[in-house]
């Protein structure tokens, strides 16, 4: 059976993608391994504002967006779909993590803030979408998104 995820009209940059996708890695592992636990807060505006108001109005994707520019790199379009998917996963994870940083769980923040880790970083670094495999295996149970 072929694989899918959600497909909408929609496309975006799959190199804006990975580069905000390693941006995203780079706070995480500093959030996990690091004193500085605000970054995780910067982290979740930011999916917030791509989850409910489009990666156009992010501006961690517009600063990412004119460095790519600057070196002249040719977009290369994919279906939305799988990243809006993807992006209310990161949403999901990154709430949980702030408010285990507010409330000072900080082992159960790790412990999170790894399998996160491990998610963003297989995208960026192997180009494989958890969260496509993370809806296939909803939509073969019966759970439509």
């Amino acid at each position: 059976m072929q694989e899918s995820c959600p497909i909408v009209n929609e496309r975006v940059d799959e190199k804006l993608i990975r580069l905000n996708g390693l941006v995203v890695f780079i706070g995480l592992f500093v959030f996990v391994f690091f004193s500085y636990k605000w970054l995780i807060l910067f982290v979740t505006a930011d999916f917030a504002i791509r989850v409910f108001f489009g990666v156009k109005n992010s501006p961690l994707c517009h600063i990412l967006k004119f460095t790519l520019n600057l070196s002249h790199s040719k977009p290369h379009l994919i279906n939305a779909g799988p990243k809006k998917f993807a992006a209310k996963i990161g949403l999901t994870l990154t709430s949980m993590l702030s408010l285990l940083f507010i409330f000072n769980f900080v082992e159960a923040g790790q412990i999170l803030g790894i399998v996160s880790l491990i998610a963003v970083g297989s995208e960026v670094f192997f180009n494989y979408c958890v969260a496509c495999k993370i809806y296939n295996l909803l939509q073969k149970i019966g759970i439509d998104l």
